[in-house]
């Protein structure tokens, strides 16, 4: 979870919301998707690697590399597949209307596929974090016992 509350892991998150509710309806450019997507490759390796460390996975390296992984395949599914972009976009929908919102929908669009890179760079960057290395623990900074 501390990856998560490093500032440029915010940054990253909070470039999500302000970009998904305030610059997309605004400017309804085709840059703000892509600026969505690279932070969303950048920061679900990293929250899928909170989960792993919450559920008890130990080693950084294997918690970012499932992020990185799932996130890979995720994303390009999404993305690349009419069928699931409009699937997640009613399990989303679905979210949103027990909390009495509305979400926007998915659209499949390989050419967000630019956004990939986000992806390695965020395992990068987790793994060159303090704490991180070899089996350490990313949560505490130090090695799990």
């Amino acid at each position: 979870m501390d990856l998560l509350l490093r500032p440029l892991a915010l940054a990253a998150v909070a470039t999500l919301a302000l970009n998904d509710h305030v610059l997309k309806p605004w400017l309804h450019h085709p840059l703000t998707g892509k600026l969505s997507d690279v932070a969303g490759c950048f920061v679900l390796p990293l929250f899928i690697a909170a989960v792993l460390d919450a559920l008890g996975v130990r080693s950084a390296r294997a918690r970012l590399g499932v992020g990185a992984g799932v996130t890979l395949v995720f994303f390009t599914a999404l993305k690349s597949s009419p069928r699931v972009a409009a699937g997640v976009s009613e399990v989303l929908a679905a979210g949103w209307r027990l909390l009495g919102e509305h979400g926007g929908s998915i659209l499949a669009d390989p050419t967000d596929l630019i956004a990939l890179p986000a992806i390695a760079a965020a395992w990068v960057w987790g793994l060159a974090q303090p704490g991180a290395s070899g089996g350490a623990a990313v949560t505490g900074g130090a090695p799990c016992a």
